[in-house]
């Protein structure tokens, strides 16, 4: 084999072994995700989802208000380490009785965690959708808090019914610079919400 011929197959099988590694490595980095909910999970829940991981699972206390209202115990989790942290909560409202409209879920447990700031909201928006099959709603906004210490922060919400509770999911960080993270999980989730087998 002639060296120019050589020196080509070498290059080619370069580019081709790059090129490969750098598929591997972007699709490494969009694979690594986990599922959450349904029994045995570690929030128990009537639905599944996709979250990306590295996750832990932030123990919350079960207030009075969540007690009254379901069956299932909150579920508190925090994505992703550092600046990209990216927290994720799930409410089931569930009187026992039957699901409740979902717009009006997501503005119930919108009120009972932002009354402090609710005169600092701006970039607000309400829709009504389908979700997994099943009739939801979701709505954002941003928050400027009074104190200049905290930072302004952006939160995702949606509500979906199903047969016979409405899950309420919110995403959000505290952390600047964390926005596009929080649409790509809040995005990931919405599209992977199935009900739980």
């Amino acid at each position: 084999m002639s060296s120019r011929i050589r020196r080509w197959t070498a290059g080619v099988l370069g580019t081709a072994l790059l090129a490969g590694a750098a598929l591997y490595y972007a699709r490494d980095e969009g694979d690594h995700v986990a599922s959450l909910g349904g029994a045995r999970s570690a929030c128990e829940l009537p639905v599944t989802f996709k979250i990306p991981t590295p996750w832990k699972n932030k123990q919350s206390e079960r207030d009075t208000d969540d007690g009254k209202r379901s069956r299932y115990a909150p579920c508190d989790v925090v994505l992703g380490t550092g600046k990209a942290t990216v927290g994720l909560w799930v409410r089931v409202y569930d009187t026992g009785k039957k699901a409740a409209d979902p717009l009006k879920a997501l503005l119930d447990y919108d009120g009972q965690g932002m009354n402090n700031y609710g005169e600092y909201y701006h970039d607000e928006y309400e829709n009504r959708l389908t979700i997994a099959g099943h009739p939801a709603a979701e709505m954002g906004y941003t928050v400027q808090p009074p104190d200049p210490n905290v930072s302004t922060f952006r939160r995702r919400m949606f509500a979906v019914v199903t047969p016979d509770t409405t899950i309420v999911l919110g995403v959000g960080s505290d952390n600047p610079g964390a926005d596009e993270r929080t649409q790509k999980v809040y995005d990931q989730v919405k599209s992977s919400i199935r009900l739980a087998s």
